[in-house]
């Protein structure tokens, strides 16, 4: 079992096509919808990403989170 998952846990796989690294963040569709990123199936409420796939989720929306952020 890895360190990231808590008692009991199941330990995800990034839901990014391509990637078999182990998740690290779950975000909702809704804010995955404003990046460049493709799925292996279709998602219908949480996706997981790795550590890779989350930084550039990051990347991508930060000017847009930054705007959300002050309103």
């Amino acid at each position: 079992m890895s360190s990231t998952a808590g008692h009991g846990a199941k330990v995800s796989i990034c839901d990014v096509k391509g990637c078999e690294c182990e998740a690290e963040r779950s975000l909702n569709l809704k804010q995955l919808q404003k990046c460049s990123l493709v799925f292996k199936g279709e998602i219908t409420h949480n996706a997981h990403l790795c550590k890779e796939h989350y930084k550039q989720y990051k990347k991508e929306t930060k000017t847009s989170r930054a705007i959300d952020a002050v309103y």
